[in-house]
């Protein structure tokens, strides 16, 4: 990680430090530094007003360090500044990413019409990991609307595209979404398969956000097959790591399933503290699935526990959430 110095928390004379601006931006995106990406280009308005791409690798930090609101305003704002941009692969990075934070926001019919026009932008420009990329997230969209084979199909197209271009991320980030959508049609053995492919992709290309994923997805697959104990314990050690990093995203989504199994247990008292910290994490960082499903887990052990009308106000809440277009389950 790019310790902070003193030169990045200056404010460049215009324009005459700009590029060296948007290189160090971009070797900290291309890093993963996201904090000190945001470090780097926070108070910078001047800056971001006359080079709008700066806009794009802020609002790309603040996604991955899982602030969807804030990196919406900022592209909602620079979307219309790129139109000059020759090559157009900003541009289309930016629509990407407003796609992806409409989704992480629940707003999934703006999520599917922004990534129909990434998708267009994409095949014009003859971008293949872009085209890859939103037939990636497509499919996740199609998955939330309960439209297992058609997400399949989406995913279908991204797979091959990530494997001839030899992009393990995406590969593993496609795997991971087949599998979920396996695990959601009850066929657990190619689940199974899918996330343990991801795992091992994820493993190679050294990105522990996606490793963990793979790893509470094997949890989940864990419970649903029985083994309580097992995906406890799974989730409970990708929780740690996803405290750790920090992901607060993927922290929520283990300690969801961390509860799940808790509850399954009987040890119900441990699994309303953790699902009570899962709602509050995803609330907190406005990922509006993850949040409708750690309500929907908590609304079940309420009932369990002959709590009707706390499960009623949580499974609505999540409904409300997600929106008609969710299915219940």
């Amino acid at each position: 990680m790019r310790l902070p110095t003193d030169r990045s928390r200056e404010q460049p004379s215009l324009p005459a430090e700009l590029d060296d601006l948007l290189r160090t931006a971009r070797a900290d995106l291309a890093a993963g530094c996201w904090s000190d990406v945001r470090e780097l280009l926070e108070g910078r308005e001047r800056e971001r007003e006359e080079r709008p791409e700066l806009d794009v690798y802020l609002a790309e930090a603040e996604m991955r360090m899982a602030n969807a609101r804030q990196a919406r305003t900022l592209l909602v704002a620079a979307i219309p500044m790129l139109e000059q941009d020759a090559a157009g692969d900003v541009r289309r990075r930016a629509i990407n990413l407003l796609g992806a934070a409409h989704f992480a926001l629940g707003e999934y019919a703006e999520a599917e019409a922004v990534f129909a026009r990434a998708l267009e932008l994409a095949y014009a420009a003859g971008d293949l990991i872009a085209v890859a990329r939103v037939m990636n997230n497509l499919g996740a969209i199609a998955n939330v609307k309960g439209e297992g084979e058609r997400a399949l199909g989406f995913y279908g197209l991204a797979l091959p595209a990530y494997e001839r271009l030899e992009v393990m991320l995406g590969q593993a980030e496609t795997h991971h979404n087949i599998a979920i959508t396996y695990r959601d049609m009850r066929c657990y053995p190619q689940a199974e398969h899918h996330e343990r492919r991801a795992l091992a992709l994820a493993r190679d290309a050294r990105d522990p956000r996606v490793e963990q994923m793979a790893r509470v997805g094997l949890a989940e697959l864990a419970l649903l097959r029985g083994n309580a104990r097992g995906a406890d314990g799974e989730a409970t050690r990708a929780a740690v790591a996803c405290a750790s990093a920090p992901d607060p995203i993927g922290e929520a989504d283990a300690l969801r399933v961390v509860g799940e199994a808790r509850a399954a247990i009987g040890a119900r008292d441990e699994a309303l503290d953790v699902l009570e910290r899962a709602v509050a994490l995803a609330r907190r960082h406005g990922h509006s699935l993850i949040e409708s499903e750690a309500l929907r887990a908590r609304a079940h052990l309420f009932a369990a526990c002959g709590l009707d009308s706390a499960a009623r106000a949580d499974a609505e809440s999540a409904r409300r959430l997600m929106g008609s277009e969710t299915p219940d389950g």
